[in-house]
């Protein structure tokens, strides 16, 4: 009998959820790297701001690159009006923006579809950037998610890694939570120094649908870089 379903047989639970073979069950990995962390709290994430930031209504989307060579189509996934899941395909067409049609409330991720991208990705809205994927990158790297409505999502591991914290600085780091009602949390504040901090929840931390999340992080000095790797597990409710 199976772990999670009776009608699979297998030797681990999460290895049939990453094979998308449990129902109403997603694996989520979610990353960000932040090179330039500054004296007060960033988002993990490699845009061009430093908190990231997020529609107050729905907008349709541009994308442009820094490039002419990117010509490939980008898949761009997040949250409708209504926090429901949505998606569109855009093709690039090189440093000429290219405009979308679906309204986003919210991106939470974005990849190409081919080849390797050369230059910066930018996914906009009257000037402002939402998503970013950076020369070579391929996709989106930021530590940035919103539930989706009628879905949960529980967080089991978090690891954050630096090499460049000298003796004299440290790095805080912390959860920061926004619900759809606009409640605002900023939770599990920790510092380290180098190398890597890793929590591996038994039990999992759940985020309510509608929520955003996103980890934040700053330096006693300036002049850092660090990167985050979230592992967790989207579940309808």
């Amino acid at each position: 009998m199976g772990y999670l379903n009776s009608d699979l047989s297998s030797p681990h639970a999460l290895l049939e959820i990453a094979r998308k073979r449990i129902p109403g069950v997603e694996p989520l990995n979610i990353f960000g790297i932040n090179k330039d962390i500054g004296l007060t709290f960033e988002t993990f994430w490699n845009g061009p701001t430093a908190v990231i930031p997020r529609p107050s209504s729905a907008v349709t989307m541009s994308i442009v690159s820094s490039s002419a060579s990117d010509t490939m189509p980008v898949l761009i996934q997040g949250l409708d009006a209504d926090y429901n899941e949505i998606t569109e395909i855009l093709t690039l067409a090189g440093t000429t923006p290219v405009a979308g049609s679906v309204a986003f409330l919210r991106i939470n991720s974005a990849v190409i579809l081919a080849g390797s991208n050369v230059g910066n990705i930018s996914i906009s809205n009257a000037g402002t950037v939402y998503a970013y994927i950076a020369t070579e990158h391929g996709l989106t790297q930021a530590c940035n998610y919103t539930v989706p409505a009628g879905h949960e999502l529980f967080l089991f591991r978090i690891d954050v890694t630096s090499g460049t914290v000298g003796v004299a600085k440290y790095l805080t780091y912390r959860n920061h939570v926004t619900t759809h009602t606009g409640r605002e949390l900023r939770v599990s504040e920790a510092t380290w120094q180098t190398g890597q901090q890793s929590f591996d929840r038994q039990i999992p931390f759940r985020i309510a649908e509608k929520t955003d999340f996103s980890f934040e992080i700053k330096g006693s000095q300036a002049g850092n870089e660090a990167s985050i790797f979230v592992e967790a597990l989207l579940m309808e409710i």
